[in-house]
């Protein structure tokens, strides 16, 4: 395998870590929403859901947890981007010509 291909292949194993990384998480439903979704209507057409529940969010402005575990996960794949990319060049063999 020449090192421009072993090279190339780094390159995109690294590329597609990072990517894998720094994906969102799959929204999960919960098993009466799933349901709800399914067979919300009865065989005469009628609905046979509850009444909506009304919840009230109260904002209070700017999280900063929030923000701390976002910028937390962004450095640390920033990082692990930058130590796979110094391991790969590293690596390298050089050779030395007899002479």
């Amino acid at each position: 395998m020449s090192r421009s291909i072993r090279r190339l292949s780094s390159i995109i194993a690294a590329a597609l870590a990072i990517a894998a990384l720094s994906a969102p998480a799959a929204s999960a439903v919960t098993g009466e929403q799933f349901r709800a979704g399914s067979d919300s209507t009865s065989s005469n057409g009628s609905s046979n859901s509850p009444a909506p529940t009304v919840t009230r969010t109260v904002d209070d402005g700017f999280d900063l947890g929030s923000a701390a575990i976002g910028a937390g996960s962004a450095a640390a794949v920033l990082l692990l981007g930058g130590a796979g990319a110094t391991a790969v060049t590293r690596h390298r063999r050089r050779v030395r010509l007899a002479g």
